[in-house]
This record gives C-alpha cells, sequence and structure tokens, in this order.
C-alpha cells in the first residue's frame, strides 16, 4: 500500500537540503519506491512531503541512504527530524 511520508527538519535550512538531497537523489533522480517528492521551506527549517510505493521502501531509503547522507554533513541535530507516514487513500495529479 503506498504511502505519503511527511518529514520536518528544524534547522535544516536549504543549504543542508541541497547537500543531502545531491547525494541521495543524484542528478534528481527519485530512490526506488519513491513516485513523488515536494519540498519547500517551514518556520525555522524545512519539510519534504514524498509518496512511497509501501512504508518498506521508505524505511529501506531512510537507513541505507538518507541517515548516512545527514550523518555526513555533520549536521546531528537534524538527525531525528518528525517523521510521519501515513497511508494514500487517494491520489490525483495531472
Amino acid at each position: 500500500m503506498s504511502v505519503v511520508v511527511v518529514n520536518e527538519m528544524q534547522g535544516g535550512e536549504q543549504s543542508l537540503y541541497d547537500e543531502v538531497t545531491s547525494r541521495v537523489m543524484p542528478e534528481g533522480r527519485l530512490p526506488e519506491g519513491c513516485s513523488e517528492h515536494i519540498a519547500g521551506p517551514i518556520n525555522g527549517g524545512s519539510r519534504v512531503i514524498s509518496v512511497w510505493d509501501s512504508e518498506q521502501d521508505f524505511e529501506r531509503f531512510r537507513n541505507d541512504a538518507l541517515i548516512p547522507a545527514m550523518r555526513d554533513t555533520g549536521r546531528e541535530e537534524v538527525i531525528a527530524p518528525s517523521v510521519q507516514a501515513q497511508p494514500v487513500y487517494r491520489r490525483i495529479s495531472a
């Protein structure tokens, strides 16, 4: 079942997002199992919303790629962002 993941990172400014994203999504390619990725600023940080084929696909990406890439930045204070995964009920796209 598809899931939507909302990831909010306080202290995660755009430069951190750009650095991590260039490592985990080289040339803007979505990771396996991810069909959509939307990112933007929030007050004091950034938010990423993504749609995954399954929660297991997201967990694999998070554990194998995202967390190691964030650790490599030396920004330990944003490694534990607020992450929520919920089932997708309905998806409409152009």
